[in-house]
C-alpha cells in the first residue's frame, strides 16, 4: 500500500461536472469519491462517506467543475510525489505499518482558526490516511501534516482498538505524540499553534478539574469537547490537544525515550505515570 493516484478520477470529475445541474454535480461528486473509498468503509453508505469527507474538509460538489486549476498547481508542487517519498522514509524510520494514502484538494470555503485561514487537514483511520491540501500549502507544511497523520497510523496500529474502545487518555496522547514527532523531524516552527496555547499551570488546572475523572471515557465520539474545547463545560479551545502535547513532553523530559519507534509502542498509562500530570 502507498499513495493512491487520485488525480485521474479528480480530472474526470472536473470534466463530468461541467454544464451539469447542481443536483447532478452533487451525485457525481458522491459517486466518484465512493468509487475510490467504499472498500475502506464497508458498513457506510455513499451518502455517509461523502458527508464524512465534507466534514473533514474535502472540496465541495460546487467546486468540482473548477478543480482543473487547483490540480495543476498541486501537480506542479509534486504533492503526490512528496508524500510518497515521505511515506517511504517514515515507514522505514519508524518501522510503521502499511497504509493507503489518498490526497484531495481542500475546500475553498475554509474556516479561520486563531486568525489564520486553514490550508490543510488530515484524518487517519486504522488502515487509511486522507490528506486535504490547498495549493497554497508549502512543502514543509505538507510533510509535517503527513508526519502527524502517519504517526497516528502507527499509534493506532499499536493500540489495536476500535474507535469505540479508544479511551480519552489514548486520544490525548495520540495527538501529543504525533506533534512531538513533528517537532523532532522538522523543528518547533512547524508545530501547530495549539501546542503553545496554554501554560503548564493553565493545563494542570484544567487537567485536575475536568480530565482526571474522565481519562477512561471510551469512544472517540465522546472526546470532541475534551479535545476541541467547550466553553459551556469549562473546556478552553483546543485544550485536549495542548494537554496531550504537554503530557508527552513531560514524559520525555522525565527520561522517556524520544525514539519514535519505541515511543508509539509505550502504553498510554505508562506515559501518563511518567509525566508530571497525576491522576
Amino acid at each position: 500500500m502507498s499513495v493512491v493516484d487520485t488525480k485521474p478520477l479528480l480530472h474526470k470529475l472536473n470534466e463530468m461536472s461541467k454544464q451539469q445541474t447542481e443536483v447532478k454535480i452533487v451525485e457525481m461528486h458522491r459517486e466518484v469519491l465512493c468509487e475510490q473509498l467504499r472498500g475502506y468503509f464497508p458498513e457506510a453508505s455513499c451518502d455517509e462517506i461523502q458527508e464524512e469527507l465534507l466534514w473533514r474538509g474535502i472540496f465541495e460538489p460546487s467546486e468540482s467543475n473548477t478543480l482543473e486549476n487547483v490540480l495543476k498547481r498541486l501537480e506542479a508542487k509534486r504533492v503526490w510525489n512528496t508524500i510518497q517519498k515521505e511515506y517511504d522514509y517514515l515507514k522505514e524510520k519508524w518501522k510503521g505499518p502499511d497504509v493507503s494514502i489518498f490526497i484531495y484538494p481542500l475546500t475553498k470555503h475554509r474556516p479561520i482558526v486563531d486568525g489564520k485561514e486553514v490550508t490543510k487537514n488530515g484524518v487517519s483511520y486504522n488502515n487509511l490516511l486522507i490528506l486535504f491540501v490547498s495549493a497554497e500549502l508549502e512543502t514543509e507544511e505538507l510533510r509535517a501534516l503527513f508526519a502527524h497523520e502517519y504517526h497516528h497510523i502507527c499509534r493506532l496500529a499499536y493500540l489495536n482498538k476500535s474507535p469505540h474502545e479508544i479511551e480519552l487518555l489514548d486520544s490525548l496522547l495520540i495527538e501529543g505524540m504525533a506533534e512531538c514527532a513533528v517537532g523532532e523531524l522538522y523543528g518547533e516552527n512547524l508545530l501547530s499553534p495549539w501546542t503553545k496555547g496554554y501554560s503548564q499551570e493553565e493545563c494542570m488546572k484544567v487537567w485536575k478539574n475536568h480530565f482526571v475523572e474522565a481519562i477512561k471515557l471510551k469512544s472517540v465520539d465522546n472526546h470532541f469537547s475534551y479535545l476541541y474545547g467547550n466553553e459551556g463545560e469549562g473546556l478552553p479551545k483546543w485544550i485536549g490537544y495542548c494537554l496531550g502535547y504537554k503530557i508527552v513532553r513531560s514524559y520525555l523530559a522525565n527520561g522517556g525515550s524520544s525514539n519514535q519507534e519505541i515511543l508509539y509502542k509505550v502504553p498510554s498509562l505508562t506515559i501518563l505515570e511518567g509525566s508530571i500530570f497525576k491522576f
